[in-house]
């Protein structure tokens, strides 16, 4: 039951982190470069977890999940989703970019989350830490 409910949570969650990264145009969060594609995979992810959930086994049992291991476990998954995301996302888009099928003039944002909007997570820490060495040299 425990990696059952890991298991939702993830797959959900990577759903509503597309669909967020989406509808705030954090373009280093997607996972496919058209919109509706990102919202799509979103609504089916989501969707899908739960009816896998919910359809798979017998849910009215009792189970031997606690409070405090299912929230454990729900905040170990989403934490484990934003994770996937960023790596899977990262990989899509070094592959899109050495492809050249991906603008490489756009602008990075100095600070946050903004970031994300022009360049993935990695690409992002990277950045940072190159201006944070030119800044001490």
């Amino acid at each position: 039951m425990a990696l059952d409910y890991f298991l939702l949570v993830f797959i959900a969650s990577l759903g509503v982190y597309q669909i967020v990264a989406t509808h705030a145009k954090l373009e280093g969060l997607w996972f496919f470069r058209q919109p509706i594609v990102q919202y799509i995979f979103g609504a089916l992810a989501i969707i899908g977890a739960f009816c896998w959930f919910f359809t798979s086994k017998e849910r009215n049992i009792q189970h031997t999940v606690e409070g405090s291991q299912q929230l454990g476990l729900f905040l170990g998954s989403i934490v484990a989703s934003y994770v996937v995301t960023a790596i899977l996302s990262s990989i899509i888009q070094a592959r899109v970019n050495s492809q050249g099928q991906k603008p490489g003039e756009r602008k990075q944002h100095d600070l946050g989350i903004e970031t994300l909007k022009t360049t993935t997570v990695f690409g992002g820490i990277a950045s940072s830490l190159r201006k944070e060495r030119k800044n001490k040299s």
